[in-house]
């Protein structure tokens, strides 16, 4: 039996692009967090 030669499969070039390790389950920043809880407790305050 001969060998047979291996094609080379390309490579995917999304995968460890820098910008595709953005991605992922969408959820709100840190920032927005933040700014929610103020806005919260403000109103809290507000209300008191």
């Amino acid at each position: 039996m001969k060998k047979r030669e291996q094609k080379i499969k390309p490579r995917n070039p999304f995968y460890d692009h820098p910008l595709m390790k953005k991605g992922g389950v969408h959820e709100k920043t840190n920032k927005a967090k933040r700014k929610g809880e103020k806005q919260k407790i403000s109103q809290l305050a507000m209300q008191k």
